[in-house]
């Protein structure tokens, strides 16, 4: 059980981020009820942070308003009514300081869950679910709660089921899950782990039993996320500083500096799906079977045979890499194959066909590796179909996709669609113009721009041949795009084209 803690126990935990202190003598040491950043949810009682680069005053004198005893700062905060004032902290790093503040108010809570964190730059959501559906089956087996999950699709923590908004939760958050994880008598929680996730400390303070490392290259470069490829690839490594056990793609790029990092946990696991490839779990003999795939895997000397229910090779190294982390764990076989054969991952390569024959795929793929990968199994599946692609680029983010996606469309797309994908502050027109640069510089025809997303999916439906295909990329079964710094409510990818192909049916 939490312990309640109060606000002087706070400065010790914070030790020597603190900068100075104000007021906080005159206080009678009040218990902290709440530690949040929020002004929205502040209950008497609350320590309020004060961070972000939007933060105004204006968060601060709601939060004294709803009853905060003090604040946390990088800064003081003057109001000329004298009522509004109210006593703080000044610290040095905010954001270690955040995780300090959080730590200490569910007073670690979370070391009663065993913790798998996975990271890569494609397949961690498909990983992360594969994961979660077999140890589901194993508590099962022993009459436990379904494992919880944080992942880029899904938020599940035994008190709440929700879509996510972020891959992996701002602090606070995510820490709040986990204390609904421990109240819900959940005993392991999945966690997809985004590079930011690890470069912004959002899990500061977690120790993760096995930390799955899937794979790395170029991608999320710009000023508000990393600087370089460098800074990238440092914040991803930074799992295994967090781990007691790692499981590492052997096939993966980087190999040598990933593995130095991994060497620092006490165990060492790798896998692979290609079978030219030495490591300790490697799946072979895959087939297509149906919609689906099957292979096989040798464990401890005895050969295996699992099935999952969708295509593309890059989903068969995605089960292999949980099959491998369960295996670490030591999750019985059976309970492996029950669970990948019943995982379903929404977004993930789902497949569909309108009345004139015309094959749909919707998936999440929103960077070159994944978007390559993609259209890799678009060629083999479909090798004398024309295609069309809907996709487009983040606002603030991901600068370098621009160019990657534009390239990769025009030298795969018989038909382009340009789009809105979580545009921030930046106009749809600009990151399309800037899209369409680059599909004109491998001399395709530039993409048309269709700023409605439902309606940029259904004209490239409308519009493709019957023996085409439509790859509806980037957002998959994700309820909300990003606007100015709102996430606002939309249908979803799968909305869209299940209503359009149900309609088109009639």
């Amino acid at each position: 059980m939490m312990r309640p803690h109060r606000l002087s126990d706070y400065v010790t935990a914070l030790g020597a981020n603190v900068v100075t202190r104000s007021g906080l003598d005159d206080l009678d040491d009040p218990v902290i009820t709440q530690v949040t950043y929020d002004s929205r949810e502040v209950r008497p009682g609350a320590l309020f942070i004060c961070k972000g680069a939007h933060f105004r005053s204006e968060y601060l004198r709601q939060a004294i308003t709803a009853g905060a005893v003090a604040y946390l700062s990088q800064q003081v905060y003057e109001f000329d009514d004298a009522s509004v004032r109210l006593p703080y902290i000044l610290v040095s790093d905010m954001r270690e300081a955040i995780a300090t503040a959080g730590t200490a108010f569910y007073d670690r809570e979370w070391d009663r869950l065993t913790l798998i964190g996975i990271t890569g730059t494609k397949g961690k959501s498909t990983t992360t679910i594969f994961l979660q559906s077999i140890l589901a089956q194993w508590m099962a087996s022993q009459g436990k709660p379904r494992p919880g999950i944080m992942s880029s699709i899904r938020y599940e923590d035994g008190v709440e089921a929700t879509a996510s908004v972020k891959t992996t939760p701002e602090t606070l958050e995510l820490y709040g899950h986990l204390h609904n994880a421990v109240t819900a008598g959940l005993t392991q929680m999945c966690v997809e782990v985004s590079s930011q996730g690890l470069k912004y400390r959002r899990v500061a303070n977690l120790t993760f039993e096995v930390a799955g490392f899937l794979n790395v290259s170029e991608d999320h470069i710009s000023p508000s996320e990393h600087e370089d490829y460098a800074d990238y690839l440092a914040a991803k490594l930074m799992i295994f500083t967090q781990a007691r056990q790692a499981v590492v793609n052997a096939r993966t790029q980087e190999r040598e500096a990933v593995m130095a990092a991994a060497a620092q946990c006490e165990r060492v696991v790798t896998f692979s799906a290609d079978t030219d490839t030495v490591a300790d779990v490697v799946g072979r003999d895959i087939a297509a079977v149906g919609s689906g795939q099957e292979f096989s895997v040798e464990l401890d000397g005895v050969a295996h045979r699992f099935a999952i229910q969708m295509a593309g090779a890059f989903n068969v190294e995605n089960a292999v890499a949980a099959i491998a982390i369960a295996w670490v764990m030591g999750v019985p076989v059976e309970h492996m194959r029950n669970g990948l054969a019943r995982a379903r991952v929404p977004g993930r390569m789902e497949v569909f066909h309108d009345a004139k024959g015309t094959t749909v795929i919707v998936d999440y793929a929103h960077q070159r590796l994944s978007v390559e990968t993609l259209l890799d199994t678009v060629h083999s599946g479909y090798p004398d179909s024309p295609i069309t692609m809907v996709f487009g680029a983040g606002g603030n983010k991901g600068l370098n996709r621009r160019e990657e996606l534009g390239v990769l469309a025009g030298r795969h797309a018989d038909q382009i669609y340009l789009t809105e994908d979580d545009p921030g502050d930046v106009p749809i027109e600009e990151i399309c113009a800037d899209l369409n640069r680059h599909i004109e510089s491998v001399g395709h025809a530039p993409g048309r721009v269709v700023r409605d997303r439902p309606a940029a999916i259904e004209q490239a439906i409308a519009n493709a041949a019957p023996n085409g295909v439509v790859l509806v990329m980037g957002k998959g079964s994700e309820k909300w795009q990003l606007r100015g710094s709102t996430a606002v409510k939309v249908a979803s990818d799968i909305e869209t084209v299940c209503g359009l192909v149900e309609a088109n049916a009639e």
